[in-house]
C-alpha cells in the first residue's frame, strides 16, 4: 500500500463533524490502496480540552492505520492567568501570530515527527485537515521538502462568520497570509460549492487545483 501522511488535529476520540470527515476518509483509504499514517493530538488533550468526546469512534479506525499522537502544547494556563489579570487582550493584540488559535504552536511539534515518518515509510504525499488552520503550515513545510500536499479546508478562514480578530489590520494581514498559503497546495479541497466559488472569485488558486468534496458519511 502507498503510505499517506494524514495530519488532523480533529480525530477520534474527539467527536464532532470535523472528526467524522477525517475519520471517514481514513477508513476508506486502505480500500483505495493507501495506508494512512495519522498525526493527531493526544487522547489526554482531547479529554482535557474544550472538545466533545466520542470513544466509540476509535473502533472505526482501520487496522492498517498508524496513529501517532503529539501533545498540542496549548497555552491554557497562560490564557487563564492573563484573563484573570485582564491582560489577555493585550497579548492577543501584540502576539496574534502565536495566539490566533489555541493550536498555533502545534506544527512545530508535528514537523520533527512527520519528517521521521516520511523517512521511515517513504511517504510522498501529505494530507492536512483544517481547521485548525495551523495544520496548513505543517503541510506547506513538508511540501517545500518535496512532498505533494493536499489541503482539506472544512471552512473558509478570513471569511468565516465565527472568527474574531483583534483589529481590522489583523484581519487584513490574516487575509493576505491565507491567500498566500492556500495558493500552494497541489490540491485544495473545500466542503461546499459556495466556498469554492468564493475562492475562485478571490483568484488566489487556479480552478484545476480546487476540488469540492461535500460532507456526508
Amino acid at each position: 500500500m502507498e503510505p499517506v501522511l494524514f495530519i488532523a488535529h480533529h480525530f477520534p476520540p474527539m467527536g464532532g463533524p470535523g472528526t467524522h470527515r477525517s475519520l471517514q476518509l481514513v477508513k476508506r483509504l486502505p480500500a483505495l490502496g493507501f495506508r494512512p499514517i495519522v498525526i493527531t493530538i493526544t487522547n489526554e488533550d482531547v479529554r482535557s480540552g474544550p472538545y466533545s468526546v466520542d470513544e466509540t469512534l476509535l473502533a472505526q479506525l482501520p487496522p492498517e492505520a498508524i496513529i501517532v499522537r503529539i501533545p498540542t502544547g496549548e497555552p491554557r494556563k497562560f490564557k487563564r492567568l492573563m484573563m484573570k489579570l485582564r491582560l489577555y487582550r493585550f497579548f492577543w493584540f501584540f502576539g496574534y501570530a502565536w495566539l490566533y488559535e489555541s493550536s498555533a504552536g502545534w506544527p512545530k511539534r508535528v514537523l520533527p515527527v512527520a519528517r521521521k515518518l516520511v523517512r521511515e515509510h517513504g511517504i510522498r504525499l501529505v494530507y492536512t485537515s483544517s481547521g485548525p488552520y495551523s495544520a496548513l503550515f505543517a503541510g506547506r513545510a513538508l511540501q517545500k521538502e518535496g512532498l505533494r500536499w493536499v489541503a482539506d479546508l472544512r471552512d473558509p478562514y478570513s471569511d468565516a462568520y465565527a472568527w474574531q480578530w483583534p483589529s481590522k489590520l489583523h484581519w487584513k494581514l490574516s487575509r493576505r497570509v491565507e491567500e498566500k498559503l492556500l495558493s500552494f497546495p497541489d490540491q485544495l479541497i473545500v466542503n461546499t460549492p459556495e466556498t469554492a466559488a468564493l475562492y475562485r472569485k478571490r483568484g488566489f488558486i487556479s480552478p484545476e487545483r480546487l476540488t469540492v468534496l461535500t460532507n456526508g458519511y
